[in-house]
């Protein structure tokens, strides 16, 4: 398949406007787009595409026939798991079982990351309380799990799962909570390898008593 007509109908149906887009969504780096362009699209482009959007693989490889498959809508679910994120400094709940399912937008999803590498979980404690609350959801990806300061993740520490704001500094880790009662945690030397980086929060819901 040639890749300007593959662009030209990925743009067409979806809000992905240029090529570092593209390569950002299927997880490859700028070469391979390059590539793609003399040697032709990789036959796992499309269906990735496909998948995360509801197009019709036929369509997107020839440009005939319906545009989405008639069988998928607009909504994706991502599971909700049984660990909680803890906003505090208690012991969780570490079980990975599947509790439900919440339904997000399959376009806004795409945009954000892999579906597959997403799960949904809960807050529970106050340590990021105002910006995240006890029964607030979360939505955690998984594949993000390369830190990028003074954004939210969701940590592994010790025997706890947590939630803070991380900020990396030459030679030392700084978990930030947003309720000012609670003091910043150091990481520094040895301790910087106890630190498990879940995944990156994009989303969350807020709970009104």
């Amino acid at each position: 398949m040639k890749f300007d007509d593959f662009f030209q109908r990925v743009a067409k149906t979806t809000e992905i406007s240029n090529q570092k887009e593209l390569a950002d969504l299927l997880g490859v780096e700028p070469p391979a787009i390059t590539l793609a362009k003399t040697r032709g699209v990789p036959k796992n482009w499309p269906l990735t595409i496909a998948s995360l959007f509801g197009i019709n693989l036929n369509w997107l490889k020839t440009g005939t026939g319906p545009v989405y498959q008639q069988d998928a809508g607009r909504t994706v679910f991502i599971p909700k798991v049984s660990a909680r994120a803890c906003a505090g400094g208690g012991s969780l709940e570490l079980k990975d079982n599947i509790v439900g399912e919440l339904p997000f937008d399959r376009a806004w999803i795409a945009r954000k990351g892999n579906p597959e590498h997403m799960v949904t979980m809960e807050v529970i404690g106050d340590s990021m309380s105002p910006e995240l609350e006890p029964g607030d959801d979360m939505l955690v990806d998984q594949g993000q799990n390369q830190v990028t300061s003074n954004k939210l993740y969701v940590i592994g520490l010790a025997d706890t799962i947590q939630v803070k704001r991380v900020q990396v500094r030459p030679n030392l880790i700084i978990l930030f909570s947003t309720n000012q009662r609670y003091a910043p945690v150091t990481l520094q030397g040895d301790e910087v390898d106890t630190l498990r980086v879940i995944g990156r929060v994009l989303w969350s819901s807020r709970t009104y008593a």
